[in-house]
Formats: C-alpha cells, sequence, structure tokens
C-alpha cells in the first residue's frame, strides 16, 4: 500500500520547544451515530460490547481493569461538598485543591462516615486486597471514591479528574464549563507493585520545582516510582552535612561563565519526599558505587585508588577512576553517607548503581589487589560483588533493599536486590532463579532519552540507540516472555529512564534560544510525554486489555490536558491511512490522531504552516513528494510535517543514512570540514564503512580524508584522495572501533571540497561489516 517511506520532518526546536509542537491535538469527532430503530440489533450490540475491553470514549488512562457507564451524571457545582472518612483529609484537600482553580468554586470540606451526596472519600471496601485498589462510582447525588487505602483514594481521584472536562487541569479559573461526570462504576487495580521513571538531575541538574512538577506529571498517570539519579561522573546532588565538599566541589563544574550546577538542601529533599508521599510516589535515591563516582572523588580524591586529584567533568565519559574497594575508609565514608541518607529518604530501597565498573585501577591497586587475595578471589568482577555484599550489610540494618542495574545480578549476591534490567534480558532470568526480583528498563522500550523517529530533522537526543516510538513502549510486556510463570511474583514492574547526557557532551542548550530558563525542562518533557502515558498502561492495565489501537483513540483527548496542565509534549504528525496510485497520480488519505486539532497541507513541495488549506477528505497528488501534512491547534500550535522523501532511497544497501552535504557545508575549491553526528550510527565494537554518494549539482564531491573522534578525542581515521561526482572513485572510508563506551558521543569529521564550486549535494552512508 505504500509506495514511498514516510517520513516527518521537526521544525526548529527553538520553535518547537517555545511555540509549540508540545501542544494538544485531537480526533475529529464530528461524525454523527445514526439511532437504530431495531431493538432486538440493539440487544446482541449491548452484549457483545459488554464484555469488549475498549471504553475510548472515556479517555481514561491506564484503563481501569472494570468500567462500566451507569446511572445519571453528576456535575459539581459551587454549592458540592466534599465527605472524607478519618484519616482522608490530606486526600480531600488534595482534590479540592485540584478542582478549585478551574472551577473557582470553594468547596467545603468534612468528615462524614454518613454522608449519602457530594464528593465522597472513603477506605476499606475496595473490592481487592491490593494497596492500590480503588472503586469508583458516579451517580447524580454523589461521586463516591473507596480505596483500598489512601494511595487507592488517590488513585481514585486521578480518574476522576480524566472523568472531567480537559479545562479541570488549567490553574486559571475556566468560565462556561459544564462540570459534568458522567455515571459510570469503575473496579481498578494495578497490574505491577513498581510503575518508575528514573529523572537523572546528576549528568544535568534539574532545581527542586521541576522535581515537584514531574511528580504531578508521573501522578496524573498513576505512576508510583521516582528513581532519583543524584549521583555520578559528572554531579553530586545530595547535601551531605558530615562531607560538606561533595556538594561544595562535586556538585559543580567548569569555571567562570561555563561554571554550571547545583544540588538539593537537605530541608529541599525533606519538601520533595513528603510532597510525592502525599501522592503516592516513592522516591528512590541513587548512591552510585563503584563507578560513576568521579564528583566524590574530585571532592575527596582518597576515595579514589590513586589519591590524584580530579576535576568534576564537563564532557559525559566512563571514567577509570572508581572508589578503592581495597580501602576501609571507602565503605566508612559511605556508612556515613547512606546514614544522612536513610534519614531523608523513607524508600526501603537504596539504588546503587553497580553498572560500567573499569576495573583497571583495581589490577593495579596495592589494596585493591592485597583484598582480592584476601578472599580468594579470581577476578575483579568478584570484587564489585564483594563490594555489593558489603553494601548490603551496611543498609540492612536500616531495612534497606539494594536496587541496581543489571550488572549487580551475580552468583555470590547473598541478599535479596531488585534489578533494573537494562540492556541484557537474560539477568531477568537469572535474577528470577537466584530469588531476586527485576524490573524491567529495556533500552529498546524505555530509554526515553532517545527520540522517538530517526527521521532528518527530530530532535537531537540519545542516538546510540534505535528510535523509541509511542506504540513501541505500548509493546512493552514486563513479564519477559519464556519467563516461568511461578516466577511472576518477583517481576515487580517497569521504570523509563530520562538521562541527561545530551546535556553534557550534546549541544541542545547551545541551539535553544535563551527565551527564559525552562528551556531544558521543556525538552524533558517533550521526551516524557505521551510515551509516559503508554508505560503506565501497560504498567496498570491487565495484558488482555491492553490494545494499541483503543490506546491511539484514548490518547488523543490527552494531548488538550497536557496544554490545560502546561506540561510540554510531542505532538504527533497525521496518520497516513492510504497512499494508492493510479491514473491521475497518488491519493492520499489521512487520519488526525489528536482530538479538536486541524490537517493543514500543501501540494507544492512546500512546508506546510497554520494558514495552509484544511484537510477535510482524500488528496490527489501527480508526485509524493510534493505532498506536506502537519496537525494544528489553534491555528498556532502545529506538529512535525508528514512527507514522503525519495532521494536517499536507493542508497540504502550501503547501510544506515548519516549526513547529507548541500553547498552551504561545502566550501569550494578549498578543502573544508564537513562534520556529522556519528552517535547511534557507531554503536559498538567492529569494523564500519562509511561511504559518499553525489546524488545532483555541478561540483563533484572530493574527499581527503576521514577522521572519527569519541567525546572529542580522535580514535580513527582514513586518509586517502576519493570522489564521488558522475563518475565515483574510492569514495569509501573504513575505520574500526575497538573502545566503545555505552552514551559516548562519536563525531565523524570528512575533509571536502568541490572540484569546480561549492554546488555539490549528495548523502553520506554507514555500515558495520
Amino acid at each position: 500500500m505504500y509506495n514511498a517511506i514516510v517520513c516527518v520532518l521537526i521544525l526548529p526546536f527553538s520553535c518547537a520547544v517555545f511555540g509549540y509542537y508540545f501542544s494538544k491535538i485531537v480526533i475529529d469527532d464530528s461524525k454523527k451515530v445514526m439511532k437504530m430503530k431495531l431493538h432486538g440489533f440493539l440487544l446482541i450490540a449491548a452484549i457483545l460490547f459488554a464484555g469488549s475491553p475498549v471504553l475510548a470514549q472515556l479517555n481514561i488512562i491506564p484503563l481501569p481493569q472494570k468500567v462500566e457507564e451507569k446511572g445519571t451524571a453528576f456535575v459539581i457545582r459551587p454549592q458540592t461538598k466534599i465527605y472524607f472518612e478519618k484519616g482522608l483529609k490530606p486526600q480531600a484537600e488534595l482534590l479540592a485543591a485540584a478542582l478549585s482553580p478551574a472551577t473557582g468554586f470553594d468547596f467545603l470540606l468534612e468528615e462524614s462516615k454518613t454522608a449519602t451526596k457530594g464528593i465522597i472519600l472513603s477506605t476499606g471496601n475496595s473490592g481487592s486486597a491490593n494497596n492500590e485498589s480503588y472503586r469508583l462510582a458516579v451517580n447524580k447525588d454523589q461521586i463516591k471514591i473507596n480505596g483500598q487505602s489512601s494511595s487507592g483514594v488517590f488513585y481514585g481521584i486521578q480518574t476522576l479528574l480524566q472523568l472531567l472536562p480537559a479545562e479541570v487541569y488549567n490553574k486559571q479559573r475556566q468560565k462556561s464549563v459544564n462540570w459534568e461526570v458522567k455515571g459510570v462504576q469503575i473496579e481498578d487495580a494495578p497490574l505491577y507493585p513498581w510503575r518508575g521513571m528514573m529523572l537523572d538531575v546528576a549528568r544535568y541538574f534539574f532545581g527542586k520545582e521541576y522535581v515537584l512538577r514531574f511528580i504531578d506529571m508521573m501522578a496524573m498517570y498513576k505512576m508510583n516510582t521516582l528513581h532519583l539519579h543524584l549521583t555520578d561522573d559528572a554531579g553530586w546532588r545530595l547535601e551531605i552535612k558530615k562531607y560538606p565538599k561533595l556538594t561544595s566541589i562535586g556538585a559543580w563544574r567548569g569555571v567562570g561563565q561555563e561554571r554550571t550546577g547545583g544540588y538539593y538542601t537537605q530541608e529541599d529533599i525533606k519538601e520533595m519526599v513528603a510532597y510525592a508521599t502525599l501522592r503516592n510516589v516513592d522516591i528512590i535515591p541513587e548512591i552510585e558505587l563503584p563507578a560513576h563516582a568521579l564528583a566524590s572523588i574530585a571532592a575527596y580524591p582518597y576515595l579514589s585508588c590513586t589519591g590524584e586529584q580530579h576535576a568534576v567533568p564537563v564532557q559525559h565519559f566512563i571514567s577509570k577512576d572508581i572508589y578503592c574497594v581495597g580501602r576501609e575508609s571507602t565503605f566508612e565514608f559511605l556508612a556515613d553517607v547512606f546514614k544522612e541518607t536513610f534519614a531523608l529518604f523513607p524508600s526501603k530501597y537504596i539504588h546503587i548503581g553497580g553498572d560500567e565498573a573499569v576495573y583497571d585501577r583495581w589490577k593495579e591497586c596495592p589494596h585493591c589487589q592485597k583484598k582480592k587475595k584476601e578472599l580468594g578471589l579470581k577476578e575483579e568482577k568478584e570484587l564489585q560483588v564483594y563490594f555489593n555484599q558489603r553494601v548490603q550489610t551496611m543498609v540492612k540494618k536500616y531495612g534497606k533493599t539494594i536496587v541496581g542495574w543489571d550488572e549487580i545480578i551475580e552468583d555470590g549476591l547473598k541478599e535479596k536486590a531488585v534489578g533494573m534490567v537494562w540492556h541484557d534480558p537474560k539477568k531477568a532470568f537469572k535474577a528470577a532463579e537466584a530469588g531476586h526480583f527485576s524490573v524491567m528498563s529495556l533500552t529498546g522500550y524505555c530509554y526515553f532519552d532517545v527520540a522517538e523517529s530517526s527521521i532528518p530533522g527530530e530532535i537531537k537526543a540519545a542516538t546510540w540507540l534505535p528510535p523509541i516510538s509511542l506504540e513501541k513502549v505500548y509493546q512493552l510486556n514486563p513479564m519477559l516472555k519464556g519467563l516461568d510463570e511461578k516466577y511472576r511474583p518477583l517481576i515487580l514492574g517497569a521504570s523509563a529512564t530520562l538521562w541527561s547526557d545530551q546535556f553534557i557532551h550534546g549541544t541542545i542548550l547551545q541551539e535553544i534560544s535563551l527565551i527564559n530558563e525552562d528551556r531544558s525542562e521543556k525538552y524533558f518533557d517533550y521526551l516524557t510525554f505521551p510515551r509516559m502515558s503508554a508505560l503506565a498502561e501497560v504498567c496498570w492495565t491487565p495484558v488482555a486489555r491492553q490494545s494499541w489501537t483503543d490506546f491511539e483513540k484514548r490518547q488523543s483527548a490527552h494531548y488538550n490536558r497536557y496544554d490545560q496542565a502546561g506540561f510540554g509534549y510531542r505532538l504527533p504528525q497525521p496518520k497516513l491511512i492510504a497512499n494508492d496510485k493510479g491514473d491521475k497520480g497518488y491519493t492520499l488519505k489521512l487520519e488526525n490522531v489528536v482530538k479538536g486539532a486541524q490537517i493543514r497541507y500543501t501540494t507544492d513541495g512546500t512546508p506546510p504552516n497554520v494558514h495552509s488549506a484544511i484537510y477535510t477528505g482524500p488528496v490527489t497528488v501527480d508526485r509524493l513528494n510534493d505532498f506536506y501534512a502537519i496537525t494544528v491547534m489553534n491555528n498556532n500550535q502545529y506538529s512535525l510535517p508528514l512527507f514522503f522523501p525519495e532521494k536517499y532511497e536507493k542508497f540504502k544497501k550501503y547501510g544506515e543514512f548519516v549526513a547529507d552535504w548541500s553547498p552551504s557545508k561545502v566550501k569550494g575549491k578549498e578543502f573544508g570540514i564537513f562534520e556529522m553526528n556519528g552517535s547511534g550510527k557507531i554503536n559498538g565494537n567492529g569494523s564500519y564503512t562509511l561511504s559518499f554518494w553525489f546524488t545532483e549539482g555541478a561540483s563533484r564531491l572530493d574527499i581527503q580524508s576521514v577522521e572519527v573522534f569519541k567525546n572529542g578525542t580522535k580514535i580513527a581515521e582514513d586518509v586517502h584522495e576519493g570522489f564521488t561526482g558522475g563518475t565515483k572513485k574510492d569514495n569509501e572510508y573504513n575505520f574500526d572501533i575497538s573502545n566503545y563506551e555505552t552514551g559516548a558521543a562519536f563525531t565523524i569529521k570528512a575533509k571536502v571540497r568541490g572540484d569546480i564550486s561549492n554546488d555539490s549535494n549528495g548523502v553520506v552512508m554507514i555500515r558495520k561489516k
């Protein structure tokens, strides 16, 4: 059906962030359904749909276990009261605080066990033993939310907000809105107990206000675990009073105007924890060990094997300097840090990282080698197991369980632990067999710092992985295929990651206009929504009720809710439904996937804008690449264009697209540097071929050399004369990668010129041998 590859071209990110394509968009609901007079048919339809998981008209995400539209609607009015049972006053106050700004009503709150009218909050009869379960019943007289605990009541409130008009999320009074809630009965409980997000505040510091707002974003979708990545090579963000240099030195990097950083005071942490607890979000702190510890080593050099003074790095890389496992002073330091950390965080978990440890220093350190000999160990990786065991002993007296990336799941780990499975699914099987728990953070589904598409023009993001689309996230099943059903209780759920190293080795902040100080937060919002809503549903809703088609329909109404709440997000482009070639050309049929939006399009090969023609039905064009379409909301917010490129398809046999060149990237008859982003294209150790292919222009491209850089350091090159034009000669360049690092930034620099002028165009492809 598709005669060409459908692509999306993103508009400049500065416009996208501030002008926004983080906006609301929606499916056209103008079609009217005719009333049927055939009562027998209606009875059959009612029977068929009674058991259906599809209830898109309610647009609840995540989809509850049981939903039944029943009874008449309840209208929230100025005189509506909120009644609560003893112990639920905080939840009643949260509900009033959520409803009051948009409605303009001042709600009276009253403790009562006998109320029969108004909004009623109670506990103890949710119909499920699950602590997070709830029942929500609506009729003309009352809205009753009954939770198994205060957590269940809170989730019932979140569902209630989704049943109200989207304007309820607005912080300004919304006049002329009918605050009606459909008659409904809902019974609900989560599929998994761990529904998480990781926020990386170590590699780039996000202030307390953003963390609080991020908690609100999570709570909207009943996400309950915030993994706070507080320490790394590039920054230490937690005030530890016994070790003030951790924040006076370790929380900052760079000098002069380039100095950046920050940290949370212990009072900040207390505020964040209290805010999260009220919203049923457990904040799990991460203190990285033994690797990713350079910020603390820069503050206290004695923690490393060499004792050398280091600076907090301004570029992201995996440091060889890690905590010394052979010195007792290392464990004394960690014991002190844990003591202060646990006084701030009530979570029963402590995340220790545990990934990407390079053992070079341990191999050379006499203290580490002495410890290895004392323990009778053969390899340095066994020293890391010993390290983890020491930490487990330390934290056990506080009632804590360690969490770490899947590298911590090794033989010899005696106490029960939680492995966050990110790159090796087999570790989930190993963990289960050893009695350990697992949380799925698989890179192909859960790494939200990766862009949603690889189309040229998409926002810059982590590229060492393939793109992760909204639909890809929805395909995650934490219960991995092949895992014995008896291990299901050990699979706690899933957690997505938002790594911030793009702000270190990328150029995001340099390219976003300095319009306000929220540009990094808007960027993270864009990466988070709507993918977090998909993750929420696969962690909450029974698998039998999960349906991508239905989810996509319900999601269509949520972009407007993001707008009302002031959250940023990625706006989807129009969906191509049909692309049929006929005698008169190509007939294109599109679907609007955002409720309340329009599709605007052009047929002359130019990108559309908010004034372009409105799509009302199939469009026929002579050439596919003359057609562009965007989704538009409120005449000033628009998505990426849907369009059809043609010129690069014939080069796919030479590998993946890296970059294209045009006259602006070629100096002319003098050799100059043509720089390309190789991150993601260079994705492991091995041999690579980079090839140059001319497409059009008056001048061929002469190539003199190709150099490859990792985090700014040259690691490979191929120097020889080649060219590509009407003919080609030696236009392929080869190099080897032998020290690949996950997350490293790879840059390719080619020395090129036009043999006659700069009028040259073409494409660069890469393939791994």
